[in-house]
């Protein structure tokens, strides 16, 4: 019976995780072992919308790369729509247009549906020109779900992530080979360290001038790419095709990594539980988001670890009472 008291007192002290009060007990033994664990787990959620995509385009691994690269643009605002955009936009055309990067902007920022209003300034004019252009060669459809400009830094705007897009599009092809052939995360970071186009060094929407600012894609947006995108990716290509060097990839790079800063990994922070690295970050995320929300104390080992011990300092008398 104590061992039940004590679970149902578990459930009920929390505010952020149920055992926030006791978790510093537990050994550094029993966190290294979960943590592993924890972060396959991890690894294996992300790789579900990875497989369907690559079931729904034949395992077609570069533009379900471009599908999630892409996504990855969007952010949490626009990602869904971003998705869309790369559905409606296949890689295989944008690459065609290569060598041509105002080409492939126009591509873009007209498949979002940004290209509509009329336009006074030269450059938004000669883009909606080659759209149109462009569309009716193609036979293009411009995706319906929205863009969203709200609850989000300048920086960040679908305008500014869809002008990067482009030069990343124009810089190379083969996005998910590159990913694949690199030997260290810092030539990763290379690839993606691109500016947008010298038209948004001073826009940040059409028409509407700001502050002279060069539009680069910033280290976290980098960091955000490789442990979102890139490494899900070669975790997946590493299952799929039972190369176990690839998810060995993937997990030393995210152990290479710095940990991100949410809510999550700042809630465990304020509990003396700190993230040294992106693999700690994403176990705690998977922690939080699928043992600590749901109550699943008993499948948890930090929980096993919490419960043990209470029941092992317990009178012998009352561990009689349990076992029997």
């Amino acid at each position: 019976m104590l061992l039940l008291e004590r679970y149902k007192q578990l459930l009920q002290v929390g505010h952020f995780i149920p055992c926030e009060r006791s978790i510093l007990q537990v050994s550094e033994e029993v966190w290294i072992k979960w943590k592993e664990r924890l972060l396959v787990e991890r690894m294996e959620h992300k790789s579900k919308p990875i497989l369907l995509k690559l079931e729904e385009n034949h395992f077609h691994w570069e533009e379900t790369c471009w599908w999630m690269l892409a996504g990855n643009f969007g952010g949490k605002v626009n990602g869904s729509a971003f998705q869309a955009l790369a559905d409606a936009t296949p890689l295989s055309l944008l690459n065609r247009h290569q060598n041509q990067p105002y080409q492939v902007e126009a591509l873009l920022l007209g498949q979002a549906g940004l290209l509509e209003q009329h336009f006074h300034e030269t450059y938004p004019r000669l883009l909606q020109k080659e759209f149109r252009f462009l569309r009716k060669k193609y036979g293009l459809k411009p995706i319906h779900e929205p863009i969203k400009f709200s609850r989000m830094r300048p920086g960040n705007f679908p305008t500014i992530r869809l002008a990067q897009l482009a030069v990343l599009i124009s810089r190379y092809q083969h996005f998910f080979s590159r990913f694949r052939s690199a030997n260290q995360v810092e030539e990763i970071r290379e690839w993606l360290s691109v500016t947008a186009g010298t038209y948004w060094h001073d826009h940040y929407r059409f028409e509407d001038r700001s502050v002279p600012c060069a539009k680069n894609l910033g280290q976290s947006m980098v960091e955000n790419i490789l442990i979102n995108t890139v490494c899900p990716l070669l975790y997946t290509y590493g299952q799929c095709k039972n190369e176990f060097r690839f998810q060995e990839k993937a997990l030393d790079w995210l152990t290479a990594l710095p940990a991100e800063q949410h809510r999550i990994c700042r809630g465990f922070g304020l509990l003396g539980i700190r993230s040294g690295n992106a693999f700690d970050a994403q176990a705690l995320t998977e922690l939080h988001n699928q043992y600590c929300t749901q109550l699943r104390c008993l499948d948890c080992m930090i929980g096993h670890s919490l419960l043990k011990e209470n029941q092992d300092q317990a009178p012998q008398s009352t561990l009689t009472l349990i076992s029997g």
